[in-house]
């Protein structure tokens, strides 16, 4: 979270992040219902296939002595009459060491036999049943292998590998019971997510209380640092002011969100706050600089830059910071950038930054008149300024000198104040 924020825009990020946690919450529930069922539903089949194999076994016992397991038998009324009461559509009976002894298909059952051969390696013989299930034709079906245990022990006497369809009834409430299970869920989670949103929203609404006065309180030492930069650079307090309400009408021109014109007023009270680290005397010097002094000028940008990351609060201000003096056309400090490179808070500021520069009386020179200040910045559009924001700029100027220049001390503070409650206020 950017600082300042504003009320609203608090809770807005709380119901977004709400919102999201909420999503995957429910897709984590979802997901491992899904995987819970799924096994359940893995387990179920093969309880269900072992209980119908168990209607074998006494057929099972009868032909396997009858025929002591050497040969294949290959039709057997008694069997086929079992297969037909129960939900196998292919069986293959073998004996303990794996020899088959009986084995039939229904007329359907080749190609779902083939899906199940492309889908996983072949099923082994064991103590346990095993198995593993696809859903083809609207039902389910389970290709398993279960031992065949006999009827006065628990030993093992041969082996059903079959193919066990559910029937539609079984297959419409297995999926009714997976959707109502997820659906039960998912529910659970969002009704805890709107429990908690009361409770979320007045513990925010306290902390943003609390926050308030702190909020206050830094933005009136932001205002007091960029004055004190101003009058040191420029020698007069009231030039951050006006480049604010200059700035953030041209800011809103365009349509920047509250959270980039926020960007904007904490980059124009901090851009010289490099300045700082400066030694007084280039500061003061009443004539031009030798190329050893503008080098130390120019470390200001850098030196800005580098206070202002050590606090979070000062961040969203860092991009005017180190570019304000960048130029469009690529000729600017420290980084040379140009057009768009350029963040847009920065361009504009460049702008603003400008105009009251020349529309201002400085220790060292009078005001220059308002057409010929509109006049300079025309000749520098493209090269030092973005045209595409000059431009309504030019059209505006006027009407917002007339009222911002006859403003003063305690007048021009109110106005700023006025221009920036809604972006900087909680």
């Amino acid at each position: 979270m950017k600082f300042p924020a504003l009320k609203k825009e608090i809770h807005s990020l709380l119901i977004k992040r709400l919102i999201g946690v909420c999503v995957v919450t429910m897709l984590l529930v979802v997901g491992t219902t899904c995987y819970l069922e799924f096994r359940r539903l893995e387990q179920t089949l093969l309880n269900d296939a072992a209980k119908e194999a168990s209607l074998f076994i006494p057929l099972f016992l009868e032909q396997y002595n009858n025929h002591s397991g050497t040969q294949k038998v290959a039709a057997i009324p008694e069997f086929n009459d079992s297969i037909a009461h129960t939900s196998f559509i292919d069986v293959q009976l073998s004996t303990p060491d794996g020899s088959v002894f009986f084995e039939k298909s229904g007329a359907n059952a080749g190609p779902i036999k083939q899906r199940f051969s492309d889908k996983s390696s072949p099923l082994q013989l064991g103590d346990d049943p095993n198995g593993t299930w696809l859903v083809a034709d609207k039902r389910i079906y389970l290709m398993a292998v279960l031992p065949l245990r006999g009827l006065q022990d628990d030993d093992v006497i041969g082996h059903l590998q079959g193919l066990y369809r559910s029937s539609l009834e079984d297959t419409r409430a297995i999926g009714f019971r997976i959707f109502l299970s997820c659906l039960i869920g998912a529910g659970a989670v969002m009704l805890c997510t709107i429990l908690m949103y009361p409770g979320l929203i007045f513990f925010h609404n306290r902390l943003i209380r609390s926050s308030s006065d702190l909020n206050l309180a830094n933005n009136f030492l932001l205002k007091q640092l960029g004055s004190a930069l101003a009058k040191s650079d420029v020698g007069v307090s009231s030039h951050s002011h006006r480049v604010v309400i200059y700035g953030i009408r041209l800011a809103e021109i365009h349509k920047l969100s509250r959270a980039r014109i926020r960007s904007f007023v904490q980059g124009v009270f901090l851009h010289d706050i490099g300045m700082l680290e400066l030694d007084s005397s280039i500061l003061l010097k009443q004539g031009p600089l030798d190329k050893k002094e503008l080098s130390l000028m120019h470390t200001h940008v850098k030196n800005g830059v580098a206070q202002i990351k050590r606090y979070r609060w000062l961040r969203d201000g860092l991009e005017v910071v180190r570019c304000h003096h960048e130029k469009y056309d690529g000729s600017g400090y420290p980084g040379g950038l140009s057009h768009d490179k350029i963040p847009l808070e920065a361009r504009i500021f460049a702008i603003v930054d400008a105009f009251d520069a020349l529309t201002s009386k400085r220790p060292y020179r009078q005001a220059v008149e308002l057409d010929r200040a509109l006049e300079i910045l025309e000749q520098d559009s493209g090269s030092h300024f973005d045209p595409v924001l000059l431009a309504p700029f030019i059209e505006i100027a006027p009407q917002l000198y007339g009222i911002v220049s006859k403003l003063e001390g305690k007048a021009l503070e109110r106005e700023v104040q006025g221009v920036v409650k809604k972006y900087l206020k909680l």
